[in-house]
């Protein structure tokens, strides 16, 4: 669970997983400082992140040696029906072509992209409990 709690500046938040805690806040456009990750970064974050691990544990299990990884990933908002995520993996190291390509295959049922990939139910869980009582 994540818990998100507002600060004393506009619009920032504290996001605390438990173990952790980072910021979120909007653009100085939208009134916020735009000091820390808007909540589309986040997002955007979740995916490259896992990307990122995943590859990374592939290449390990197959045993193939790699100097780093980079994940890039855009967020497209610009369609009404579907949401678009543009992402690039760069892996650097002396790996052949054809060991990058079955790595690249494998990477794309990571879990970030399974979870988003299914039909999305929004649950207010007060509103949940005000009717069991």
């Amino acid at each position: 669970m994540v818990i998100s709690t507002s600060g004393s500046e506009t619009y920032i938040t504290e996001i605390f997983n438990g173990t952790s805690k980072i910021h979120s806040d909007v653009t100085e456009e939208k009134g916020g400082s735009g000091k820390y990750f808007r909540p589309h970064d986040l997002i955007e974050s979740a995916y490259a992140s896992c990307l990122n691990i995943t590859t990374r544990m592939i290449l390990e299990s197959m045993n193939v040696s790699y100097d780093g990884i980079i994940v890039k990933v855009e967020l497209d908002r610009s369609n009404e029906v579907k949401t678009i995520f543009k992402y690039q993996i760069d892996i650097s190291g002396s790996i052949d072509k054809e060991t990058k390509e079955v790595v690249l295959r494998k990477v794309m049922n990571c879990p970030v992209k399974k979870t988003l990939s299914k039909q999305l139910e929004f649950i207010n869980e007060a509103v949940l409990s005000e009717q069991r009582i």
